[in-house]
């Protein structure tokens, strides 16, 4: 495994223990993935999550035979497990998991919630999604020569640190109420 394939492992793995750990929705729907394998083709990089007893692992060697496929650059992959919008991805097996893989990745504003989660996040940092995933699209990117796709790259990261800003503020203005 490369150096590029371990840290984008490891920052994948992250993120999907962060989100677990501030949300019991994502904790619920990666229980429910047991047995599953979900692999993402990235450019030349492949990777696999594995879902077991409640974890994720994410590899790039594994002899699991994925139930799902996700084909595409990293900025589409990463938009469809955000938003659900796989216009540029190309997806292969049960399809019938990307619901499942979305309620995972996307953020749940509940407004409810937002004040337990404002708690975890102060505890597990919104900063180590964030780390996460700028380091992902980071180490997927450091040896192109595309300058248009690294240029589109740090736009949807610019995109993403506003939105995290967004979200930081709103859970602050919540805290202080």
């Amino acid at each position: 495994m490369t150096i590029v394939q371990t840290t984008a492992a490891s920052a994948l793995e992250a993120a999907i223990r962060a989100r677990i750990a501030i949300d019991p929705q994502a904790r619920n729907m990666v229980r429910s993935l047991d047995g599953k394998a979900v692999e993402l083709r990235v450019d030349d990089t492949r990777m696999v999550i594995l879902f077991e007893r409640g974890q994720a692992r994410v590899s790039s060697r594994t002899e699991a035979i994925p139930d799902l496929t996700l084909t595409g650059s990293v900025v589409d992959i990463a938009r469809t497990l955000l938003s659900n919008n796989a216009t540029s991805v190309v997806i292969e097996g049960d399809e019938n998991l990307m619901d499942t893989l979305h309620r995972i990745f996307k953020p749940s504003l509940d407004t409810q919630d937002v004040a337990e989660q404002a708690r975890a996040t102060a505890e597990y940092g919104v900063a180590t999604a964030r780390s996460a995933l700028e380091g992902l699209a980071s180490e997927l990117t450091t040896n192109k020569a595309d300058h248009a796709r690294i240029a589109d790259l740090a736009e949807q990261l610019s995109r993403l640190r506003t939105t995290v800003n967004d979200l930081e503020d709103r859970i602050k203005a919540l805290e202080d109420r």
